[in-house]
């Protein structure tokens, strides 16, 4: 568990590195009220790609639509959706994850219906590398609920590893992405995605490979990704980056449910 630590705390200092391609890329889509998506997956970290032994621990994510109320967003009231989405991290015991005191994350927004958009960039050319949200709160392990203060939510790192891919490949239009849902089959666009962020002391290489379906709420069943972590003296040259870091996690839709109920209490807050 102190290395699941050691390894959000990484996430969360990258994120000081990559504040510029944080991605909106988790919702491509808004569903009716009430419905919500299941994912699991694994996550893995090693010193290399070739690493044989990687620290490994088991994901679990959820998105759902937990409400609709009007709200004013840009002097404008409007339909807004309150959005719930919930993150585990940790070693498998059973058939349940043990997140420790800080693998479990959970986020309560809500958001203008006007802001999902699955384009990589808005009307105006603008890349959507976070969400807008009019108000927020947020829970991480066994922590007490606290108000998200900022204007909009970054899904990078902390919540997913899916970056914004400002321009990305389009490996097939009809592909069948794997999933563990039992159902009918999916139809989804194969796209792969690259971003590479930079500091003096920092380069983190993200690549993804994501399906992205209309036959799947919210608009994700699957997604891959591996991020590359290097490291140099401040005062060195770039040649002198070395890897230190390779991180990946593949994410598959699990389970599709009506009638979603938020977990995150608020009330008087």
């Amino acid at each position: 568990m102190i290395r699941l630590a050691s390894f959000l705390s990484l996430f969360l200092a990258l994120a000081c590195v990559s504040s510029s391609a944080s991605g909106q890329g988790l919702i491509f889509a808004l569903p009716e009220d009430g419905k919500a998506v299941d994912y699991e997956g694994e996550l893995t970290q090693g010193t290399s790609a070739d690493d044989e032994s990687p620290l490994k621990w088991s994901c679990e994510l959820t998105i759902q639509s937990v409400g609709k109320e009007d709200a004013e967003y840009q002097g404008k009231v409007q339909p807004c959706r309150w959005l719930e989405i919930k993150c585990l991290t940790g070693s498998k015991k059973d058939t349940r994850i043990d997140p420790g005191p800080s693998g479990s994350r959970i986020y309560k927004i809500l958001v203008p219906e006007s802001a999902i958009n699955a384009e990589p960039v808005d009307a105006d050319g603008i890349p959507n590398d976070m969400l807008p949200i009019v108000k927020g709160f947020r829970r991480v392990g066994e922590d007490a609920v606290t108000p998200i203060k900022t204007p909009v939510l970054r899904f990078y790192p902390t919540i997913c590893m899916l970056a914004s891919y400002v321009d990305p490949e389009i490996i097939a239009t009809n592909a069948a992405p794997e999933v563990i849902w039992q159902g009918p089959a999916i139809s989804a666009v194969h796209k792969k995605g690259k971003v590479v962020m930079e500091s003096q002391k920092i380069r983190t290489t993200n690549e993804a490979e994501y399906w992205v379906s209309k036959d799947v709420e919210f608009g994700l069943a699957r997604w891959i990704v591996t991020e590359t972590v290097e490291e140099k003296e401040l005062a060195a040259p770039r040649s002198e980056f070395k890897v230190t870091t390779v991180k990946k996690v593949d994410m598959k839709l699990s389970r599709k449910r009506d009638n979603a109920e938020s977990e995150l209490v608020t009330d008087g807050m």
